[in-house]
């Protein structure tokens, strides 16, 4: 019994330092992503001067957690600082309030895509995408070139919105497909098509936009490496504890049948 206990602690202290380390990791990520909310709810509130300085702390809060060797890639490092830098200043600049909120909210959600492990932010953005996606089909299937233009404007406002947080959580042939289907939907590329080939165009945009979600959806019951560790040390603490049971049983039957018969 000692030797399963031995295998126990022996397990627990193997995983001690992944599990510490995720922990610490959560919750440095968790501090950055309250900080950037805070700041997305003061511009939305035109505080734009206060929004300005709690992204300035977001920097200094960035380092002093060490969370830029915490981050998974390089694409994550430079989604993060670039769109932070155009939040910054964007606070400042000479420009509609929607688009310092945008930019703002792009920022947001980057950093909540970095933290989260399923279902992040910018998929809620859905209904709203895929809305002006249909006002796009509508007009195309119309013929009607103004109403066409106008809504892909829309929906690249709305994309552009989302597309650094998409690239994080997506694989990158996914994020691929979908650059090049708005190519072909530039107006002055899509106009030149013939109708069929604008409706077979459209189709598969639209199921390469949708699959982004579908994809993130997806990902919702995968196990993060934390629970991957933790299963993997269950069974390693199973596997040694019914060992040393079966050792412990041989070693006590062996020790009575050396007993002499009374």
């Amino acid at each position: 019994m000692k030797r399963i206990g031995l295998a126990m602690l022996l397990s627990i202290a193997f995983l001690w330092p992944v599990l510490v380390g995720a922990a610490e990791s959560m919750e440095s990520w968790k501090q950055l992503d309250d900080i950037s909310d805070e700041a997305l709810q003061l511009a939305k509130n035109e505080r734009f001067a206060e929004a300005k300085e709690v992204l300035l702390y977001f920097s200094e809060r960035f380092f002093a957690l060490g969370a830029r060797e915490r981050l998974k890639s390089a694409d994550e490092l430079r989604a993060v600082t670039v769109t932070h830098e155009h939040a910054v200043k964007a606070m400042t600049a000479s420009i509609p309030a929607e688009d310092k909120i945008a930019a703002l909210t792009q920022f947001r959600l980057v950093v909540d895509a970095v933290q989260s492990t399923h279902q992040p932010l910018w998929s809620e953005m859905k209904p709203a995408v895929m809305e002006a996606f249909a006002a796009m089909e509508k007009a195309a299937e119309r013929g009607e070139r103004e109403a066409y233009d106008a809504a892909f404007r829309q929906f690249i406002d709305r994309y552009t919105l989302i597309e650094p947080s998409v690239k994080i959580d997506v694989p990158p042939k996914a994020a691929k497909k979908v650059d090049g289907n708005l190519e072909a939907l530039q107006p002055a590329s899509f106009w030149q098509l013939a109708k069929n080939e604008q409706r077979e165009q459209l189709a598969a945009a639209r199921r390469d936009v949708e699959a982004l979600f579908d994809g993130v959806k997806k990902d919702e019951a995968d196990p993060s490496l934390i629970w991957v560790m933790i299963s993997t040390g269950g069974v390693i603490v199973l596997t040694l504890t019914y060992v040393g049971w079966r050792k412990y049983k041989g070693e006590k039957e062996e020790k009575r049948a050396r007993q002499p018969e009374e």
